[in-house]
């Protein structure tokens, strides 16, 4: 049976909030001593990690034991070394980790998702600056047990140096909603198949970091092999307005 709209907003509500706790407005890549490759949110210890190139800033971390936001960026930036290793694709990413639900696995209502996100629920929530008008929804699809979205956000208070173009992916680790996005740097544009390959590597690398966790089953849904971003059945309907970097995180 499948989870009732309500109880997806709900839990989406829960996904974003802590973008809010990370204060999202103004931040940036940092240059802290240490570039870690991963870095465990949350009181059950969630794993959060990017593909090869892209390290933790630990200056961005925020974990409530509830809730937890990761942003990871190209490791010699962060490390402040040359020698770091470096992403293929330069981007942002960034993942927030949902409060523990008893409300079923997302997974469940992966149908109902598109439905509710264009909602006036979903627009409400979904709108970082609260207008809806600053939003489009260029793309979605539901790939394996995760719901993939690529919007355009004109509105302030985001990442700085990325683009208003974005891509996302929302998935269960556990009892928790993982909210993982790609963000294009401002002066390096990434093209539609980049940003998707990036983006499932991305989930790939967080479930393969927690299928060991004691209490955490993560399906292994986006092996690289089984999907192709140019096979990928995405949705190229009308432009709707709605507003995806607030606190789906909030």
């Amino acid at each position: 049976m499948s989870t009732p709209i309500s109880d997806i907003g709900l839990r989406v509500a829960l996904a974003v909030a802590c973008l809010a706790l990370a204060g999202c407005g103004g931040l940036g890549l940092g240059r802290p001593a240490e570039a870690p490759p991963e870095v465990a949110v949350t009181a059950d210890s969630i794993v959060v990690t990017g593909p090869e190139g892209f390290c933790v800033d630990p200056t961005a971390t925020r974990d409530t034991g509830g809730t937890g936001f990761v942003l990871l960026g190209n490791c010699a930036a962060i490390a402040n070394s040359r020698r770091a290793v470096q992403p293929q694709s330069p981007a942002v990413l960034t993942a927030a980790i949902s409060e523990p639900s008893d409300a079923g696995p997302l997974s469940e209502s992966l149908g109902e998702l598109d439905a509710f996100f264009r909602s006036p629920d979903g627009l409400t929530l979904l709108s970082r600056a609260g207008d809806p008008d600053s939003v489009r929804i260029l793309e979605t699809a539901t790939v394996g047990d995760a719901f993939l979205l690529h919007a355009s956000d004109s509105s302030d208070g985001g990442v700085e140096g990325v683009q208003s173009d974005y891509w996302r992916a929302y998935l269960d680790v556990g009892p928790r909603i993982a909210t993982l996005s790609v963000l294009a740097l401002e002066d390096r544009a990434l093209d539609r198949g980049q940003s998707l390959d990036l983006l499932l590597a991305f989930v790939t690398a967080v479930q393969a970091a927690n299928s060991g966790t004691p209490g955490v089953a993560v399906p292994q849904s986006l092996a690289p092999e089984q999907v192709s971003p140019q096979d990928l059945p995405l949705d190229n309907g009308p432009l709707w307005n709605v507003g995806l970097f607030r606190r789906i995180f909030g």
